[in-house]
């Protein structure tokens, strides 16, 4: 270069960038430095597929026009813990420089950064470490650009006279993802139940009918009467891949817990036996509340057997893992199979459920319809239980075929 300050003829000058000001904002004991190592901002963005971490968003956080070569990034870092000790979530146990590593940060659009900060109570840390994580597995598992199979579920919205919040459906299904949505709307108010029981059969064996019943993957997120729940189960059978998923109000979200607390698994037991095996069978399901079905009971009299399937303290938390719904399945298909074996010539099964939406489900898949007799479920009116649908072994599409050969079928089991 020649003296002075003017580089040579075809160099350019070096540009020496500002050096980051790490001291200056160290110097604050409540505020990180937002310095963020290569390390950080490579995993960040490409464990996110440069995406929005929100499960009903996940937009592409690039921003391209054809013919213009800049590249507008839309996306932000948002911080798990915040920046600062004044911010939301505020962490003051945790160490500056740790507040700007990847651990600690989440990737987001605009908009989604502002409502999850914004909306702090709604959304603590815990809940941004699951959206992260679940966004990053389905980023594994779920990009087709990725060379990765996607996982597709038809996804069942049961839905009853209350709101019904799909928002979060996405999340509760990743990685997986939606390959088509069958809304039924149930409403013991407007509707008989013989009407809501016609629609369902109609409704839920068009579904089956579309679909292969092998590979099929059927996900069910129902907010709708018991009664409703036990009957799309039944009409499900246990023969589809079917997962149940339930509504935690407290959150506000369809998905599961990754971390539940301690877990409560259902009993059963035989609390009245018959020596008759043309007695009637009852199924009292205590999970949410207890049954009291005395009224009920004197008046059907006659000979009758009683089996339970309870939780030791019921509560309409119950609910809070797979894995109880899983067990409850088994439970229930216990309790059906013992009483189609010692009771084999009853004439009516009753059912009498209090437990939540997706564990009504599970219980109406165990009702084999080649093992058993009419099923009456209920509805509890205060202060009495109400009959709904009645359940006929023909209902199911797995007997829709035999509904000429009855007697044949019948004579083959015998």
């Amino acid at each position: 270069m020649k003296s002075g300050n003017k580089p040579e003829a075809g160099k350019a000058k070096a540009r020496i960038p500002k050096q980051n000001p790490i001291s200056e904002a160290m110097s604050s004991a409540t505020k990180s430095p937002r310095y963020y190592d290569p390390q950080t901002l490579k995993l960040l963005w490409s464990r996110s597929a440069g995406r929005c971490a929100m499960a009903d968003c996940r937009i592409e956080l690039f921003v391209t026009e054809d013919d213009y070569d800049p590249v507008c990034v839309i996306g932000e870092m948002g911080h798990i813990a915040a920046s600062s000790n004044a911010g939301p979530r505020a962490n003051v146990d945790l160490d500056m420089r740790a507040r700007d590593k990847y651990e600690n940060l989440i990737l987001l659009c605009r908009n989604c950064h502002r409502k999850v900060d914004t909306l702090k109570r709604s959304y603590p840390d815990e809940r941004l470490l699951e959206i992260k994580a679940s966004h990053e597995a389905w980023v594994r598992t779920a990009l087709p650009e990725r060379g990765f199979t996607n996982l597709r579920w038809n996804v069942l919205r049961l839905q009853g006279d209350f709101p019904f919040d799909p928002t979060t459906i996405a999340e509760a299904l990743s990685p997986d993802q939606e390959a088509s949505v069958e809304q039924i709307s149930v409403s013991a108010t407007r509707d008989s139940w013989a009407s809501i029981q016609e629609s369902l059969r109609t409704q839920i064996h068009t579904m089956i009918a579309k679909s292969d019943s092998v590979a099929s993957r059927v996900a069910v997120f129902p907010l709708a009467p018991v009664s409703a729940c036990i009957y799309s189960g039944h009409l499900l059978t246990n023969r589809l891949n079917v997962r149940g998923f339930q509504y935690h109000r407290d959150q506000a979200t369809w998905a599961w817990p990754n971390n539940p607390d301690v877990l409560t698994m259902p009993t059963v037991a035989g609390s009245v036996d018959s020596t008759s095996p043309s007695a009637e069978v009852f199924f009292f399901f205590e999970l949410t509340a207890p049954i009291d079905a005395s009224e009920l009971l004197e008046a059907i009299g006659g000979d009758r057997a009683v089996y339970e399937c309870s939780v030791l303290a019921p509560s309409t938390g119950w609910l809070k893992s797979k894995t109880q719904l899983d067990e409850l399945a088994r439970k229930a298909r216990d309790l059906f199979e013992a009483a189609a074996i010692r009771y084999p010539r009853s004439p009516r099964w009753h059912i009498l459920y209090a437990g939540p939406a997706p564990g009504g489900v599970v219980v109406g898949q165990q009702l084999n319809p080649t093992m058993i007799p009419k099923v009456q479920l209920y509805e509890f009116q205060r202060p009495r239980h109400i009959p709904s649908i009645t359940i006929t072994p023909h209902d199911s599409s797995l007997t829709r075929w035999t509904a000429g050969n009855t007697a044949i079928s019948l004579t083959r089991v015998h």
